[in-house]
């Protein structure tokens, strides 16, 4: 699994991260982190196709105090192998907004409560299009 990590201006609220890539042909999974500078993750993306008895759902998760913590599972999967997709986050104050490339949006609580993150951490064999902040 390749891994990119890049620190970015701190990502506050009212602010998008946009990623676009396309999963290699075969992948298990591909993950978007957003991350504190503490190793806590407040945002775990982890879309799967087959992985840990998941088939092509999305799970949505947080890393705090060298744990994970409960899991959302989202069963609309609109990735495929191969295919370019563009996932959008949204930060807001409490929440997170993403906005996946059919049209879905999901939520997910900002469970740390920062109001800022330094780090944006994706895992997968993934090849990365595009990433902006705006």
């Amino acid at each position: 699994m390749s891994d990119l990590k890049f620190q970015i201006v701190p990502f506050k609220p009212g602010m998008e991260l946009k990623v676009k890539g396309v999963p290699k042909p075969n992948i298990d999974r591909f993950s978007i982190n957003v991350c504190d500078s503490k190793d806590n993750i407040t945002l775990h993306f982890d879309a799967r196709f087959d992985y840990a008895g998941d088939k092509r759902v999305i799970v949505l998760t947080h890393f705090q105090d060298g744990s994970w913590q409960d899991q959302v599972r989202e069963r609309n999967f609109p990735f495929q192998w191969g295919q370019e997709f563009e996932v959008t986050i949204t930060f807001a104050d409490d929440k997170f907004y993403i906005n996946l490339h059919d049209g879905q949006v999901l939520q997910f609580p900002n469970h740390l409560g920062d109001k800022h993150y330094d780090y944006i951490l994706i895992k997968g064999e993934v090849t990365i299009k595009g990433i902006y902040v705006n």
